[in-house]
């Protein structure tokens, strides 16, 4: 087997550029579906309605979303290739039958108002929206699958392609549903999002095939075969993983429903976090492109300078919309906020400054444990994040919640939102901080298989 060629600033661009693409696509989904939300009769009510749906069939897809990083990391030949396949369906149907009874049975009541202690008012557009999305989970697991191989064989444009298509089926259907069937909001973003997902599973599927003939090997020499054993011990700890990081949007959702006028940080957080989303996606799409470059020569001094300037010009967007009118402009035209909270979203632009390089740090450092295969040390860093997030939303939600006359100027009149972003960057110094700590031994290893290339 030949070695791989020295790896170039550009090479890095060629693997990343399509990925970060598709994330951001991705991620513009989510203002695009917010605006055609606020734009429905009662937008505070759909707004929240909309946000509360669509964590809570987060949390379902958590394992569905891991899919991307193990076939990216495990699909190495045809064989490996189609045996994970083969547990992503027996992934599909279990996450499906999960979806159906939060949707369909009394554990939507126990859930969404039992524990999240949600407005009564949300209860039936949330359900609604719960329900359509049910073709929602097994469709990401396919399409994350498919298109970890695609990525493994250097096809990143192939995923890109996908998504723009995916993008622009969506906004053609939500214009169709919204502008001429004048459905809900909730309705439309969870018709549209749905359809989309299906779309872009189908196409996937169709893509990878020739792929797969054509760059996998039927097996590698010397390779252990993908037993269930071994693809659950890589794989068990990303979903945890990604189930914690999800896991923060219903935290936040309950923790400002305990806070005051919590309908108004309901409303504008999804707007917020679509914002933050969009922003920090070129970093979300780095993890991959780690994972793969990492096994080329003179990687590691390369990947991380090219991971400080990414950091820094992603920090420089929310910057921009907090100190020019292109945050007003943002919030006000396109987002379709109330004009009640628009003072209150702009404000909170200053503390989603250092989110994105914060992203783009722990983009690197996962991207390095999940090469190394030592993806346990993920679940360390997240679980260390949530616990620092969860602390800081409980004691929020614990004064903020009470009379100023009882909990003095700690927090006093503080907005839940503010509470929230204050959080996410504490819980990201620790994670990060973490997971730094956990892959210097990696990175030693790296450099040691590096040399005798």
């Amino acid at each position: 087997m030949t070695a791989a060629p020295q790896l170039t600033t550009r090479g890095i661009l060629k693997t990343w550029w399509p990925l970060a693409l598709s994330w951001f696509m991705i991620t513009v989904e989510q203002p695009i579906l917010a605006a055609v939300v606020a734009r429905s009769f009662d937008p505070k009510v759909q707004l929240a309605a909309w946000g509360l749906a669509f964590s809570l069939v987060l949390v379902l897809s958590a394992p569905s979303i891991s899919t991307l990083s193990a076939s990216t990391a495990l699909s190495r030949d045809k064989a490996s290739y189609r045996q994970g396949r083969r547990y992503v369906i027996w992934l599909s149907v279990g996450l499906t039958a999960a979806h159906f009874l939060l949707a369909f049975t009394p554990a939507f009541d126990l859930v969404v108002f039992g524990l999240i202690s949600a407005p009564a008012e949300l209860a039936e557009p949330v359900r609604s929206g719960v329900r359509i999305m049910l073709p929602f989970v097994p469709s990401l697991a396919i399409r994350r699958f498919q298109y970890g191989v695609l990525i493994r064989c250097d096809q990143t444009r192939a995923v890109s392609f996908g998504t723009v298509m995916r993008l622009i089926l969506e906004v053609i259907l939500a214009a169709v549903l919204f502008g001429l069937l004048r459905w809900d909001g909730v309705t439309v973003a969870s018709t549209a999002i749905s359809t989309g997902v299906v779309f872009e599973a189908v196409y996937a599927t169709w893509r990878v095939r020739p792929v797969v003939r054509k760059n996998l090997l039927s097996t590698i020499p010397g390779d252990p075969p993908l037993t269930w054993r071994r693809f659950l011990r890589f794989y068990l700890p990303l979903v945890l993983t990604t189930f914690m990081q999800i896991l923060l949007q219903p935290l936040v959702g309950a923790s400002l429903s305990r806070m005051p006028d919590s309908l108004s940080s309901l409303a504008l957080w999804p707007v917020l976090y679509g914002v933050l989303l969009m922003t920090n996606s070129a970093a979300y799409a780095f993890v991959e492109s780690v994972i793969v470059l990492l096994d080329r020569p003179g990687s590691i001094e390369l990947l991380r300078r090219f991971t400080w300037r990414l950091g820094f010009i992603l920090a420089a967007v929310p910057l921009a919309l907090a100190i020019t009118p292109l945050g007003e402009f943002w919030f006000n035209r396109i987002a379709a906020l109330p004009p009640e909270l628009l003072q209150q979203a702009k404000f909170s632009l200053w503390l989603v400054i250092p989110l994105p390089a914060l992203t783009a740090l722990s983009s690197l450092f996962q991207g390095t444990l999940i090469n190394g295969q030592r993806t346990r040390r993920i679940t360390e860093a997240d679980a260390l994040s949530l616990a620092t997030v969860a602390a800081l939303l409980a004691l929020g939600s614990l004064l903020g919640g009470r009379p100023c006359a009882e909990s003095g100027v700690i927090l006093c009149g503080v907005p839940g939102v503010i509470i929230a972003v204050t959080a996410f960057n504490f819980g990201s110094i620790v994670r990060n901080f973490w997971l730094w700590r956990r892959s210097q031994r990696i990175y030693m290893s790296i450099r040691l298989r590096h040399a005798r290339a």
